[in-house]
């Protein structure tokens, strides 16, 4: 072969690399742009790769308890994580001495790292073998350490650990039940089958909560770390004792509204203890919460190494073209619940009546838009539609490894549905003066019990308590089986059948309990 012909086909092999690198690069990335830019860079080495795989994997897992496919899970995707960086840590490590590449955090919950680059490094390493795909990080946020905790911060917080420690906190026999917890069939669970949540931990990833002894005393804390400015049990966090800020990267837990606290009313609803009247919020009284401040891939890896059973997310991303990055977060979610964590919360407050009504297709928002991810719909005491409440469909179409659901054939949601008003929920003491149709029930030691607030946001809750009165009989379901049970036990509502109004139905604890238990 003469020289020409060895030149055109280095030329056209060379081309072809140039422009399979090129596909595995976000059409979001404008390569044209000087200066850096945020991306995501996903390895090739993941546990679920593409669409259809955790519903196969789920499959094969389900021969396995919760506990054992939870550490099972969770090694695999620290090996993988590890392993891949080896293989592209001489790259990165080049990168960065050249000025190419800054600000690197390593994940595992998906396979990859966070950093800002130059196009042209964004090119080299999408030529990487190990390399899938490179995201427009659209989350992307400055690397900060952990802080410690400003002196009043501390101070707050250690009134709360020294509440948490008292043992004496009060037990009222004769309790008064709000008709949210009765009619969601909480009640009977507790009476007939003894399911109470004991044993559970629900992480929260909300606003944090009020200090008042009725949540203090929910919160499950952190037996390695104590409340001295230091990083005790070595995880990189400083005073994560009872969950963590990863907003402003302390263990400040609490919510620092004046007027109203969004994550007090969804921690009592799941697990909030009587207050001093004995009014018993709570739909799995003994179960324990994690708050944490937040959503990104630290606080979803925290909350699995920390053995968070549910995770409830009271927010959605909506009106906001996140384009391929829907992928990687469907992606983290699978692997999250693959390892044991069931993630849920409220389908949404845009529904067609709704002040901020969005189009059918697009009012039900990351995360729960995911499969995975169980979205709640709302309905009030006579058991109709509120009008705010988020329907179905969702898509999935033009979303790299996950273009699965299309108009054609479109992901059914909500899931469920649950009561999201029209009961006392625990808030910030004057919270009631915000609106004239609010009102105060109760004022107790730092907060007050308020009627009034309303949203999907505590129809979310309604599914993380009745899945801890579940686990609590049965510790080792899976979260794809816990699914399975809440949809199958459901009250129809609407149309016979699964609908994109209602999802499966009404949420019934005492029939879930009672399958659960078998």
């Amino acid at each position: 072969m003469n020289l020409f012909y060895r030149k055109l086909i280095f030329l056209l092999f060379f081309n072809s690399l140039s422009l399979f690198a090129n596909e595995k690069i976000d059409p979001a990335i404008d390569l044209k742009k000087s200066g850096f830019i945020p991306v995501f860079v996903r390895m090739s080495d993941q546990l679920i790769t593409r669409a259809g795989e955790y519903e196969r994997l789920s499959v094969a897992y389900s021969e396995n308890s919760r506990s054992e496919n939870h550490q099972q899970v969770l090694t695999s995707l620290q090996k993988k994580a590890r392993d891949s960086w080896e293989l592209v840590s001489e790259k990165t490590s080049k990168l960065s001495e050249e000025g190419k590449v800054r600000n690197l955090k390593k994940f595992w919950i998906i396979n990859g790292f966070s950093c800002l680059a130059i196009n042209s490094a964004i090119e080299e390493l999408a030529g990487h073998t190990e390399i899938s795909y490179i995201y427009l990080d659209l989350f992307s946020k400055p690397i900060r350490r952990s802080f410690p905790l400003e002196q009043k911060e501390f101070l707050a917080m250690e009134a709360v650990d020294q509440e948490w420690e008292k043992k004496d906190f009060k037990k009222i026999k004769d309790l008064k039940i709000p008709w949210n917890v009765r009619e969601i069939g909480a009640q009977a669970a507790w009476s007939e089958e003894n399911a109470t949540g004991k044993g559970v931990k629900v992480a929260i990833i909300d606003s944090g909560i009020v200090s008042t002894p009725s949540l203090i005393h929910a919160l499950a804390k952190n037996s390695g770390e104590k409340l001295n400015g230091l990083d005790d049990d070595g995880n990189g966090l400083i005073d994560d004792l009872f969950g963590y800020n990863f907003v402003e990267n302390t263990g400040n837990i609490l919510d620092r509204s004046k007027t109203t606290s969004h994550g007090s009313s969804c921690a009592g609803i799941i697990a909030g203890r009587p207050s001093s009247s004995g009014l018993q919020t709570a739909i799995a009284p003994h179960s324990k919460i994690m708050p944490l401040k937040g959503l990104d891939l630290s606080s979803l890896e925290y909350l699995m190494k920390n053995s968070a059973d549910i995770v409830s997310m009271s927010f959605m991303i909506v009106d906001r073209d996140l384009g391929q990055m829907r992928g990687l977060f469907r992606n983290a979610f699978e692997h999250l619940s693959l390892g044991g964590v069931l993630p849920l919360g409220g389908a949404g407050n845009y529904g067609r009546q709704s002040r901020r009504s969005m189009p059918s297709g697009t009012q039900i928002g990351l995360p729960k838009d995911i499969p995975c991810v169980l979205a709640i719909a709302g309905v009030d005491r006579s058991r109709n539609q509120f009008h705010f409440s988020s329907e179905g469909p969702c898509y999935w179409t033009g979303v790299r490894f996950f273009s699965d659901y299309s108009k054609s054939n479109p992901l059914s949601k909500p899931d469920l549905a649950a009561f999201p008003s029209g009961y006392p929920v625990w808030n910030v003491t004057g919270a009631h003066e915000v609106r004239a149709s609010w009102k105060e029930v109760e004022k107790d030691n730092g907060a007050s019990l308020i009627v009034g607030p309303a949203g999907n946001s505590f129809s979310g809750p309604h599914a993380a308590g009745v899945a801890a009165l579940m686990l609590s009989v049965n510790p080792e379901l899976n979260p794809w089986e816990v699914s399975k049970i809440l949809r199958e036990s459901a009250t129809d509502l609407g149309p016979n059948g699964h609908d994109y109004k209602f999802g499966a139905g009404l949420i019934n604890a005492l029939a879930a309990v009672r399958a659960a238990k078998n």
